[in-house]
């Protein structure tokens, strides 16, 4: 069969997951507006041949937002290659809903591949990519919060640590599928990536360092896996590079501070949170049952007294409880760690969790053997209920919520320019632009003899002036430094619309106002090629294995 049939039973249990989404479009959530708003936009400019659209035209009424310069582009690929194969004949809600059916469907599929690789049957690997799909987490992702990109990072995850597991058994190009991988976690959700590098990664890698059982192949895997990371961040900096050199350009603090302080939403503080605080509520039951399932497999490992650290299963455990641990707030000067501090949410690590613990119970010795650990596991699924009960409330409130009110599109405030006058203490999506509802397209002072902006595509104006003497020229778009003016004249910021200026000169003229790629995409740009040239050399030169992997193939052959 070209499809297999466990990736069709994915599929069907991932459709009826996402049922009410798929019939009613995209429900109403945390990012909802945004989703919409840049789903729609980036789908546009990719049908017309910007493969990597970077500015959203018509956001903020027109004035422009430079979203994607910040604001990770993997999910969005995916939403703006399925309206290219539905010929755009989707209404934006209801695409963005498929395009989530087939990220939580791929999802199952790599957590399958990489169960697989870890030596589960396959009906368990069957059982956990199906659980993968199902774990709530992943679920509340999707109908609470409506992190669209952070969804896209569960389907990645499961190719990360196969990369890694392929690395250190010599398998053929394993670097080069971890690389590719790792490019794809900061481009798929960036404080994801981040928690990420500093969790599961490097503890899997020491792990299976520790499991080659020498020096030597260790220092070698390890140095391997080092350099495909190495290549895969240089893969990224199109992506990572402009996001983490141009934040001056929008009020990035503000992401990070008041409502976005990660210590605000320490599970074992929560007398600091926001309301509404029944996600939160969901969350720490969710947590909680993965904490006493892990300790269930710690204790059915120790009861087969077999060695604890040569367990995979008890690998998998412990580096749940770490993670756990660190979104409880046990160890809060982690957050205090450089980037660390501004993820926000010390509950995205839950990503890790349901990957770990699904892991684990995989891998995990079965039937138990211990009465202890039987009894352990259903404390885990008692604890799991009352979370489960008030997500499956909620999500079944927001459907009946978007069968009557109609979702409206909306930017986020965190990407207007770093200097516009905003409302204090405003939400995220308290855009105060009412200074700039009424500027025209085009304002000259003093006033000359002709003053035309003419919208071209993509936001660009044509501009004509005809002054009698120099003449300060204001446009309707904000003042981001990607703006071009051809013929090239000086560009500035107004104060205190941050509106793109410019003085013409005396006499008539033409021009053109324009995007251009900024230094940072350029250098990101030449990076990532770079890196795609020296990932393109280790392919040619790991076509044939090392000798002892030959002579494992050897073996196995005979």
């Amino acid at each position: 069969m070209l499809v297999r049939w466990w990736a069709l039973v994915l599929a069907a249990v991932a459709a009826i997951l996402l049922a009410p989404s798929l019939l009613e479009g995209t429900l109403i959530s945390h990012s909802s507006p945004q989703n919409l708003t840049w789903a729609a936009q980036f789908a546009d400019l990719f049908r017309a041949g910007i493969l990597y659209p970077r500015w959203l035209p018509r956001s903020f009424e027109g004035l422009g937002s430079p979203a994607f310069y910040f604001y990770p582009p993997i999910a969005f690929w995916v939403d703006a290659v399925l309206s290219v194969v539905t010929f755009d004949a989707l209404p934006v809600s209801y695409r963005l809903s498929l395009s989530s059916l087939i990220l939580l469907w791929v999802s199952g599929v790599t957590m399958h591949a990489w169960l697989k690789a870890e030596g589960a049957a396959p009906r368990i690997a069957l059982y956990g990519a199906l659980a993968y799909v199902a774990a709530p987490y992943h679920l509340l992702d999707h109908y609470y919060r409506g992190a669209y990109a952070e969804f896209a990072a569960y389907a990645i995850l499961p190719v990360v640590a196969l990369a890694v597991r392929r690395t250190a058994d010599g398998r053929r190009l394993g670097p080069v599928l971890l690389a590719l991988s790792y490019a794809a976690l900061p481009m798929s959700h960036l404080p994801t990536s981040l928690l990420i590098s500093l969790t599961v990664l490097p503890m899997y890698v020491l792990y299976r360092g520790w499991r080659l059982g020498a020096v030597k192949p260790a220092v070698r895997f390890m140095a391997r896996c080092g350099l495909a990371g190495a290549l895969g961040l240089g893969l990224a900096s199109i992506y990572l590079l402009p996001a983490l050199t141009l934040q001056d350009w929008i009020p990035s603090d503000t992401f990070w501070g008041g409502y976005y302080a990660v210590e605000r939403w320490f599970l074992l503080t929560p007398w600091r949170w926001f309301e509404p605080i029944d996600m939160m509520w969901i969350i720490s039951s969710i947590a909680a049952a993965y904490a006493v399932a892990a300790l269930a497999v710690l204790v059915a490992v120790s009861a087969r007294r077999s060695s604890l650290w040569q367990s995979e299963a008890a690998f998998w455990a412990i580096t749940c409880l770490v993670c756990l641990a660190l979104i409880a707030g046990v160890i809060p000067w982690f957050w205090q760690l450089p980037f660390v501090s501004e993820v926000q949410f010390p509950w995205r690590l839950m990503i890790v969790v349901e990957f770990a613990g699904i892991t684990m119970l995989c891998l995990m010795p079965w039937p138990l053997h211990s009465r202890a650990a039987s009894y352990v596991l259903i404390v885990a699924i008692v604890a799991l209920v009352p979370g489960l009960a008030q997500m499956i409330i909620g999500i079944k409130t927001r459907a009946e919520a978007s069968l009557t009110l109609v979702e409206a599109p909306a930017d986020l405030k965190q990407f207007l320019p770093a200097h516009y006058p905003q409302k204090p203490n405003g939400g995220y999506a308290e855009l105060s632009l009412g200074p700039v509802a009424g500027v025209p397209t085009i304002a000259c002072a003093p006033a000359p003899r002709l003053c035309r902006a003419i919208d071209r595509p993509f936001g660009e104006l044509a501009v004509e002036i005809d002054a009698q003497e120099p003449t300060i020229v204001t446009l309707r778009r904000f003042a981001y430094p990607y703006w071009r003016l051809d013929p090239a004249l000086p560009l500035a910021a107004t104060e205190p619309l941050q509106l793109v200026s410019f003085t013409a000169p005396v006499g008539r003229h033409s021009y053109r106002l324009h995007h251009d790629a900024v230094p940072a995409e350029r250098l990101g740009w030449a990076l990532a090629a770079g890196s795609l040239v020296l990932l393109l050399a280790w392919v040619f030169a790991d076509r044939q294995p090392h000798p002892g992997r030959r002579r494992e193939e050897e073996r196995s052959a005979a």
